[in-house]
């Protein structure tokens, strides 16, 4: 009886062991970076190609920074790649210091010479 009952606890922490790394992985995959922006004039886009617009939010600057949970890929600008971060918040810290939560694309290139991809601080999207 006693050895019945060590086997159904250790059956059960190894289910509940397993459901923790595995609610841990999920998580880690859905982390966000926050990235600083290193140039100016920095729009956001509504998709990885210029010629669909601007999600109607003022372009960011040097001393911001946005939040990007991944990266794709779209438009080539100037010949510097074509990486775009996927961006869920905006910080306008070097200006007003108010955080709009506008979801938009943003070019890798422009934001930080693509440092969070090469580093993969975020995942492919």
């Amino acid at each position: 009886m006693r050895r019945t009952i060590l086997r159904r606890r250790g059956a059960v922490v190894a289910v509940l062991s397993a459901g923790a790394l595995a609610l841990a992985t999920g998580s880690a995959s859905a982390a966000a970076a926050l990235i600083p922006i290193t140039s100016g004039g920095v729009g956001v886009y509504r998709t990885t190609h210029i010629r669909d617009g601007k999600v109607g939010v003022p372009d960011l600057g040097f001393g911001d920074a946005i939040i990007a949970d991944c990266w794709g890929r779209g438009d080539n600008i100037n010949n510097r790649g074509n990486v775009w971060y996927h961006t869920l918040t905006e910080r306008y810290t070097a200006s007003t210091g108010q955080e709009l939560y506008v979801t938009g694309w943003t070019y890798g290139a422009y934001v930080d010479g693509n440092a969070a991809f090469h580093s993969g601080a975020i995942p492919e999207c």
